[in-house]
């Protein structure tokens, strides 16, 4: 007997609410901005929700957020948000999204903290922030969420375990198998496996360091590396640079200080507000009395700067040193400044610029070459091995890593009983889907990047971009074109180069490009401005092999 058009629909909607569907909505491809959907019928929760800080070339860009549209399309739906930890990969773009979507938000006590000041700062009211830990389980909808301790670079990070009505997920959030971290928490293997007695269907896999061999060095070697500097650089002035959420290495920074009898100042907003944040709630010990105001006249060798900036963030407080633009600290010679943070790809020529500037000063500068001041949060390939030997997953999905890491972290699995059709390489906005047994790709969502340009919050798209990256590299001629009533050109074009060649210098050019778009005005019946734009965008890459942005402006005479 044949069914109905309708009867099909039905049968095809209820064989869909039986398929968990996971949808990366950013942070595949890349190095931040992380946002995961999990979908079973009409049930979502969302894992993670950061920001990416800009590349060389997105020029006047502050941050770069997911696409919400999936999101906000299926508002409806989403049952909550589930947080792995406070980075700012992982928790940035959450005032920008809670301002249209009203879901509970699940975190451990330090990340919901750090959530809560963001909000505020943003004047995001109302939302609904809940405490959990590494003993909780969440019942959201379908989702049954239960989180477990891992080893990272910020106190009170999680992976989580998510039994769906299909199978078990993984998602692994940030991590390495540390097995002696400032702090002591260490990745809880022994809950992970007590969380997935049936097995797991899909594992979600850091891919950060998947092109480091052997296993990531532990936080105790940078750790003993800045004791035997302190010792070294007796009698001088000691400037630290890290991570403001790097909360654990903070913590034995300021036991450092106290051990070889020095004071702590805090520069940078940031630096400040979670140290502040991270002492409230325990996670951070202070000694009394050994934090001191910056002002504070305390001798050059019993002080310790610990400083933001280092990513060479322009506005950071160690490039304001290195410039000679900080307030309160000028660099001296011998002063001895310790880098303490990896490089993010995309920040090498800012953080050269900044290494530079601060050698120019006289300061002995100590970065990553020189010596072992800072370790990845992140496992190498011995550590990825060793989770997916723990974990036996059915299905391996890499995340959190550029094209190259993905690739690289699949190998390992391939290398390590998973066949090639069990791994699969996601790209933002890729539809997973399986129903238990098998899986396999549907049709793709919106996961365009959204730019974030002081207030303006997706206005700048890619056209505007492009326009951006011409200014930068060629500059821009602005065309003053006199007309009458009939748009005929009335007089002589006005042409002025900014960032393109100088005015005085190139007058020949000028008066040449002038000369030509004159005869193509008073011959051509088109658009004035359409005809300079196509004239001189000709004449110039011609004459010169460059192609700056032509402005035109009609003045009606």
């Amino acid at each position: 007997m044949l069914c109905s058009t309708a009867e099909k629909e039905k049968k095809k909607q209820k064989r869909m609410a039986k398929q968990l569907k996971i949808i990366p909505l950013s942070g595949l491809g890349e190095i931040g901005k992380n946002m995961t959907v999990l979908e079973y019928g009409r049930n979502q929760i969302i894992i993670d929700c950061g920001v990416k800080f800009p590349e060389s070339d997105q020029y006047g860009i502050d941050l770069v957020l997911p696409s919400f549209d999936y999101v906000l399309e299926n508002q409806e739906t989403v049952r909550g948000i589930v947080l792995t930890h406070g980075h700012q990969d992982h928790i940035g773009g959450l005032p920008y999204l809670m301002q249209k979507l009203h879901v509970p938000i699940y975190g451990t006590a330090l990340t919901i903290g750090m959530v809560e000041r963001q909000l505020e700062e943003a004047n995001v009211r109302g939302t609904d922030l809940q405490v959990i830990d590494d003993t909780t389980t969440l019942h959201l909808g379908p989702f049954r969420v239960s989180p477990f301790a891992v080893a990272h670079s910020i106190p009170a990070s999680v992976g989580l375990v998510i039994d769906t009505p299909v199978g078990t997920v993984v998602h692994t959030g940030d991590y390495k198998l540390d097995e002696t971290p400032t702090g002591g928490r260490t990745t809880d293997f022994k809950r992970l496996r007590e969380l997935t007695p049936n097995g797991v269907l899909a594992l979600l896999g850091d891919s950060t360091n998947a092109d480091r061999p052997g296993r990531t060095p532990t936080e105790q070697i940078v750790a003993e590396t800045l004791d035997r500097l302190f010792i070294e650089e007796k009698g001088q002035r000691i400037i630290i640079a890290t991570f403001s959420s790097v909360l654990a290495r903070l913590q034995e920074i300021m036991l450092l200080a106290h051990k070889h009898g020095r004071k702590v100042a805090l520069t940078g907003r940031s630096l400040q507000q979670n140290i502040e944040l991270a002492r409230d709630l325990g996670y951070i010990n202070v000694p009394k009395g050994l934090l001191v105001d910056i002002k504070n006249n305390v001798p050059d060798h019993e002080l310790v700067i610990l400083s933001t900036g280092s990513q060479g963030e322009p506005r950071s407080a160690l490039n304001r040193m290195a410039r000679g633009e900080h307030k309160q600290i000028q660099v001296h010679a011998g002063d001895s400044i310790i880098i303490s943070g990896g490089t993010i790809p995309g920040n090498e020529e800012d953080v050269a610029r900044m290494l530079n500037n601060l050698f120019a000063r006289g300061a002995n500068v100590i970065y990553g070459p020189l010596a072992t001041v800072h370790v990845s949060g992140h496992g190498s390939r011995e550590d990825m091995r060793l989770m997916l030997e723990r974990v036996q997953p059915r299905f391996l999905i890499p995340v959190h890593g550029e094209l190259r890491h993905q690739h690289l972290h699949a190998r390992l699995a391939q290398q390590n009983g998973l066949t090639a059709e069990d791994v699969f390489i996601l790209h933002n906005g890729s539809v997973w889907s399986s129903d238990g047994e098998k899986a396999w790709l549907e049709e793709d969502v919106p996961a365009a990047d959204v730019y974030v340009d002081g207030t303006l919050v997706g206005e700048i798209g890619d056209m505007v971009m492009r326009d951006r990256e011409r200014l930068a590299q060629d500059g821009f001629i602005v065309v003053y074109i006199p007309v009458d009533k009939r748009n005929k050109l009335s007089g002589e074009p006005h042409l002025v180069s900014r960032g393109f060649v100088r005015m005085d210098a190139s007058g020949h050019l000028i008066d040449a490009a002038r000369s030509q778009l004159k005869q193509e005005l008073m011959k051509n019946g088109r658009n004035p401005g359409d005809i300079t734009r196509e004239t001189l965008q000709n004449f110039f890459y011609r004459e010169t092999q460059s192609r700056p942005v032509i402005l035109p402006t009609i003045i009606q005479v």
